[in-house]
């Protein structure tokens, strides 16, 4: 059976990188906003404590500083270690040649040496940014250029998957 479409991407750091942004903030809201706000109440809590203790009041404040790191920073430095992993199986260090083929029911992603299928009705979200698709499922994520499709452009994708009962959503 032939691919419906097909798409040959050099996928990069950055363009991983900002997948891994947009799909970490596209799914962990929730858990951002309480992260966020546990960490104010530490530091609230370590600014009011410090008048009766300073020892504990600077551990707090110290924890609540982490968490807001890992909350903003955390995911990018282990996106960075992921990629590294990965581009060093292929034997590279800046770039990975992605081969996507789009079928009536999957799609599927070939390198030189890993193979991945996954039915469209796992994706969670697709993210439509204005330079790559971000495909989510299972808390994994597939980063898609949107120029390098060989026999169509990314919005004829688009409007397939849209077809498919596919979740697209613009992310910027």
């Amino acid at each position: 059976m032939e691919p419906i479409f097909r798409n040959n991407t050099k996928l990069t750091f950055d363009m991983y990188k900002d997948g891994v942004t947009e799909s970490f903030n596209a799914s962990h809201r929730i858990l951002r906003a309480v992260s966020i706000a546990y960490a104010i109440i530490m530091m609230t809590g370590a600014y009011l404590l410090f008048i009766y203790n300073a020892v504990f009041a600077v551990m707090f404040f110290i924890l609540g500083v982490g968490i807001l790191f890992w909350t903003f920073f955390g995911y990018k430095l282990g996106s960075k270690v992921s990629f590294m992993r990965f581009a060093k199986l292929h034997g590279s260090h800046y770039q990975i040649d992605m081969e996507y083929r789009f079928y009536e029911d999957r799609i599927e992603q070939e390198t030189s040496k890993t193979e991945l299928a996954v039915m469209y009705k796992d994706f969670d979200i697709v993210g439509d940014m204005s330079d790559k698709l971000v495909i989510i499922f299972n808390k994994q994520v597939i980063v898609i250029d949107n120029s390098a499709f060989i026999d169509c452009n990314y919005e004829d994708v688009v409007k397939f998957l849209k077809e498919k009962n596919v979740k697209v959503k613009k992310m910027y």
